[in-house]
């Protein structure tokens, strides 16, 4: 699964990859764990702006481990298989 910038909206305790206002052009990017959110909006094009827990703010680039880490409206259903009962026997 890829991840689009701006397309997930990061949540507090999330571990992220952004980049700085600074380094915009190198293009580097700063990794660390939402502390903040500070765009209010669900889709941003340019990355959703964040505070690390280091105090660092910048855009994020990239979820870490978002392999793993599905949005429920975005991952499949899964149901427990159905047992029978002995209601269902007679």
């Amino acid at each position: 699964m890829s991840y689009e910038v701006g397309s997930r909206y990061p949540k507090v305790g999330d571990k992220v990859r952004i980049v700085q206002k600074k380094d915009y052009a190198s293009g580097e990017l700063t990794e660390g764990i939402v502390k903040e959110v500070l765009t209010r909006q669900q889709f941003h094009p340019r990355g959703h702006k964040v505070r690390l827990t280091s105090g660092i703010i910048g855009r994020v680039q990239e979820f870490v481990g978002a392999e793993e880490q599905v949005p429920e409206e975005e991952g499949p259903v899964k149901q427990a298989p159905y047992k029978l009962s002995e209601d269902d026997l007679v």
